[in-house]
């Protein structure tokens, strides 16, 4: 399901998630009480999937690349984010000299870039990079590694290639224009022509090799198969020189496909692994294997395609706890909370924004909890708002309004509005098909000349009703 791509608001968000769309529904059911002033609205449906939108103040992602573990973003300006699937938490890094950065990839988990003159590898770790030299006079285009194997594309053709001692470059003994998408297939780098056609370099045999191929946007491989998207047809390699028509849908690097029906991968068309974004992708990838979190890339931000509290909908860090890095050998220049090593790329004093939609299974949530539930019930103020599902409301003005939860595990709980919860945080106010949760976030920012503000983060549990948001 999902709506319509939503655009920034006068709220100014430092950060805002926005979660819309859910699994398919199995049962809706909306009952009323005889008594008017009392709703109860209860939702069946499978578990909650969907697209959670992340829009930033500054401007989308430059890059981005994804490993097994982790997702790399990397903003102008040499803001680098880092997503680990492992937590499902976010890290910042500023880092200093990579304004000019051309193109960047994974060499496994380990981001490594490559500007006008260099080849940089950096280490999260130390906070430093390793940098090589291209070699002189290389005008580099697109980097790619493979298998522990880099090699960088040149602006006309040449491509330099890592061997034990340092880049070596080899050139075709015809003039090429290279159209991008540096490919490696079994022991050839490929890339695509201007006006179509291929170039396949066998550097164990110093070999050259050119045949035919449509003039396609994008070419993708997976498998060691090679693909060429043209619009809205996908077309396979059966033989050198030969293309077969594959399937429809549009085709991505990495070996996604986007149809009408939804994203599968291109070796199985069809088989639909995410649904399709409300609005149109520039940029569609996912973390290694085509396993979840999907990511969609466009002209207001990235979204991600995941299940509810898969990924970190807060970045606690992001203000105060940058890293300052330096991509050109020289030593870390700042830690957490220092001034001189953070750009300003967030607008202090904002709010950030989520809305869960939330679902249940049972026809009336507030009567068939089981009592064995309760035993495993903890304290309201050590529970976060992201780890309860909404599951029913009461109106009552008389009684008071009052909301059931559930926690991960299925444990029920009552919350009015006042109830206290875990960090820092409160029902604000419970509506016919909403609660909404405020948590007061203190930012120190003493250390910029300035001193202690505090950031509301507006959390929305929402009921799915009939006819969407």
């Amino acid at each position: 399901m999902g709506i319509s791509k939503l655009t920034y608001t006068a709220l100014l968000a430092t950060v805002t998630f926005l979660f819309f769309g859910c699994g398919e529904s199995t049962d809706e059911t909306a009952e009323t009480a005889d008594d008017p002033g009392v709703s109860i609205t209860v939702i069946s449906s499978s578990d909650v999937y969907g697209w959670i939108e992340m829009t930033l103040s500054q401007a989308p992602p430059r890059m981005a690349e994804a490993g097994s573990d982790n997702t790399w973003l990397l903003f102008e300006g040499g803001t680098l984010l880092r997503f680990s699937r492992l937590d499902g938490k976010w890290k910042a890094y500023s880092l200093e000299d990579v304004s000019n950065v051309i193109d960047f990839d994974l060499n496994g988990e380990t981001p490594a870039f490559i500007t006008e003159s260099d080849y940089l590898v950096f280490n999260q770790n130390s906070c430093d990079a390793v940098s090589e030299p291209l070699p002189d006079g290389f005008s580099p285009l697109e980097l790619e590694i493979s298998n522990d194997d880099i090699a960088v594309l040149g602006t006309d053709g040449d491509l330099a290639i890592w061997e034990e001692d340092g880049f070596t470059v080899y050139t075709a003994s015809e003039e090429l224009n290279p159209n991008g998408d540096l490919q490696r297939i079994g022991p050839d780098w490929i890339f695509r022509l201007e006006g179509g056609g291929l170039a396949l370099f066998d550097p164990s045999v110093a070999l050259w090799q050119f045949e035919d191929s449509p003039d396609g946007d994008i070419l993708a491989s997976s498998d060691n198969i090679l693909f060429i998207g043209l619009n809205d047809t996908i077309y396979v390699r059966s033989l050198p020189g030969e293309w077969n028509y594959h399937s429809d849908g549009r085709l991505f690097d990495g070996g996604l496909v986007l149809a009408e029906n939804g994203i599968s991968t291109v070796m199985s068309p069809g088989e639909i692994i995410a649904e399709a974004p409300s609005f149109e992708p520039s940029r569609l990838f996912a973390m290694s294997s085509f396993r979840q979190p999907v990511w969609a890339i466009d002209d207001l931000g990235i979204a991600v395609y995941t299940d509810l509290g898969t990924v970190e909908t807060n970045l606690p860090y992001y203000e105060t706890q940058r890293v300052s890095c330096s991509m050109a050998g020289q030593s870390s220049t700042g830690m957490q909370g220092s001034a001189e090593s953070v750009n300003d790329i967030i607008q202090a004093g904002s709010a950030t924004f989520r809305i869960y939609e939330s679902v249940s299974i049972r026809p009336d949530p507030f009567t068939e909890f089981s009592s064995e539930g309760m035993d495993a019930r903890r304290t309201l103020d050590v529970i976060s708002v992201e780890e309860f599902r909404l599951v029913g409301i009461t109106l009552d003005p008389v009684g008071g309004d009052l909301a059931m939860v559930e926690d991960g595990i299925g444990v029920p709980y009552i919350l009015y509005e006042g109830t206290i919860l875990a960090n820092n945080s409160h029902v604000a106010e419970i509506t016919s098909n909403e609660v909404i949760v405020i948590q007061d976030v203190v930012v120190d920012y003493s250390a910029r000349g300035g001193g202690e503000t505090t950031i509301p983060t507006i959390y929305s549990l929402r009921l799915h009703e009939e006819g969407g948001l």
